[in-house]
């Protein structure tokens, strides 16, 4: 069987054969300081934003270094064919990243950011079975990936429980148990079961509410940034227990940058960077069941 050639971001000169605003709104998305401007909004995606994004939405203003991104339509379906009815589906984004340029592409959207100079576009397809809205999440998924790494900080595709006004960061491979441990928690606010964005602040690191909270859905989206009380590399388990980091949680943690460690290979300074940022943080393995509260082995394993 032939394997089917790889996909390829579009250069950014491809971009130059886009030139119609997909519409005529602004935005600024900040999140503690991550900023992403958007200009050239249709008028329902827009709408859509000021539902989700609100707490974090506002117009733009160019100040703090904000990702300025021009909107562009594409008068074509697809990028890249679907290959899916509605209803079931593996999404894929497909990504590069040369000289700074971080460039991605999937169904419906196709887009480039350079980090260094804070600039970038992005192309908007036709085509209705990727919505815009998650096509367009995707995109501030990935940028804020990369703006956090450049702003001292990173994505971490964990769950986050702020508890006592401290951050708690739980995260694992996918069916490790971070959405039903978010579920499960009875204490503290959820800021999310999937994306949590890490930053250096003067004081410390800190975990920043955000605005991708996954399947989890109850209370209101929490604002602001807390300091991290440690990392916890879920493991299911019949016995609920914290236990000792054996030197593996942090390449686990490595594992879980999304965006970010498909090009640790070509660009391993970015391993000592993720590294200087939590050194003094603690990480230890919490062993769960989902029907017994793991708040208490996490307290008997704090440190005094």
């Amino acid at each position: 069987m032939v394997e089917p050639a790889p996909v390829t971001p579009p250069p950014v000169e491809a971009f130059q054969a886009w030139t119609r605003p997909a519409g005529p709104r602004a935005v600024r998305i900040d999140i503690s300081g991550i900023a992403v401007e958007l200009e050239g909004l249709p008028e329902a995606l827009a709408d859509r934003m000021a539902v989700v994004y609100a707490p974090y939405l506002s117009r733009p203003t160019g100040s703090g270094r904000p990702l300025k991104v021009r909107m562009y339509k594409a008068p074509i379906e697809y990028f890249v064919p679907p290959g899916f009815t509605k209803g079931r589906e593996v999404y894929r984004m497909h990504t590069a990243l040369d000289d700074g340029v971080f460039r991605t592409v999937s169904y419906r959207l196709a887009s480039w950011i350079d980090v260094r100079r804070r600039e970038g576009a992005l192309a908007l397809a036709l085509g209705d079975l990727d919505p815009a809205p998650r096509a367009l999440e995707n995109f501030l998924r990935s940028s804020v990936a990369w703006l956090a790494i450049d702003s001292r900080g990173f994505l971490l595709h964990g769950a986050s429980i702020v508890r006592s006004g401290c951050g708690y960061l739980f995260y694992g491979p996918s069916g490790a148990g971070k959405s039903t441990l978010a579920a499960m928690s009875t204490e503290g606010q959820v800021i999310s079961d999937d994306l949590t964005l890490v930053l250096q602040q003067p004081g410390g690191l800190v975990v920043a509410g955000a605005p991708f909270r996954g399947t989890y859905t109850r209370g209101a989206p929490v604002v602001g940034a807390f300091p991290v009380a440690g990392f916890y590399r879920l493991r299911k388990d019949t016995r609920t227990q914290v236990r000792p980091d054996d030197g593996a949680c942090f390449a686990d943690l490595l594992g879980n940058l999304p965006c970010v460690v498909d090009q640790m290979p070509r660009q391993p300074q970015l391993i000592d960077q993720v590294r200087a940022l939590v050194e003094g943080t603690p990480f230890r393995y919490l062993h769960f069941r989902k029907d017994e509260s793991f708040w208490p082995a996490i307290d008997r394993e704090a440190p005094p």
